[in-house]
């Protein structure tokens, strides 16, 4: 197992965040076809497998150049897929979703621009941007674990206001350091 920043370094925190690329199609499928349980386990499972990757790779020393974009690759395509799926059951407001995509969307964009404009612009996450994952996440278990609860159903708003809110408040965060980075660049 090679440590370090070796790109090409295939170890157990890559191996776990690309088995999280394979669980979302189950996942995707499970919510298809209307099993809410079912899809709370995969989500869980991914979740688990999540914490367990970034734990190993602090743990062992195997952190690589590879796993640093696996694993975010994995978490928002485990995110992205939910909210999309879980809109397209009328679990989630298209309004939530579409404000969670439209803040990953002008992350990529702007990590891209600050890419070109400054080749050695690494992405780095924020607290504001680890809450915002921890409110998508707690609002994506509390939705698919109340799928059948009809007397919870009325909690949905509490969860859709937090991670709405902590949407925006990151995604601000993250365009106005992505605004300072770019503008010392050009200077």
């Amino acid at each position: 197992m090679t440590k370090g920043n070796d790109t090409r370094a295939m170890n157990l925190p890559n191996i776990l965040s690309i088995f999280r690329f394979f669980v979302t199609f189950y996942f995707i499928y499970a919510v298809y076809q209307g099993r809410m349980r079912l899809a709370l386990y995969l989500f869980l499972i991914q979740g688990i497998s999540d914490l367990l990757d970034g734990f190993i790779a602090r743990v062992t020393g195997s952190k690589t150049e590879l796993g640093a974009y696996l694993d975010p690759i994995a978490d928002k395509t485990m995110l992205v897929a939910a909210f999309v799926m879980l809109y397209f059951v009328n679990t989630i407001p298209g309004w939530l979703t579409l404000l969670v995509l439209g803040r990953d969307v002008v992350i990529a964009i702007g990590y891209l621009v600050l890419y070109r404009s400054a080749s050695n612009i690494k992405p780095r996450p924020t607290i504001f941007g680890k809450i915002t994952t921890a409110c998508q996440i707690a609002t994506i278990l509390f939705v698919l674990w109340s799928a059948d609860r009809f007397n919870l159903r009325a909690y949905d708003v509490i969860f859709f206001t937090l991670t709405a809110a902590a949407t925006i408040v990151s995604g601000v965060h993250y365009v106005i350091g992505g605004w300072n980075v770019f503008t010392k660049k050009a200077i």
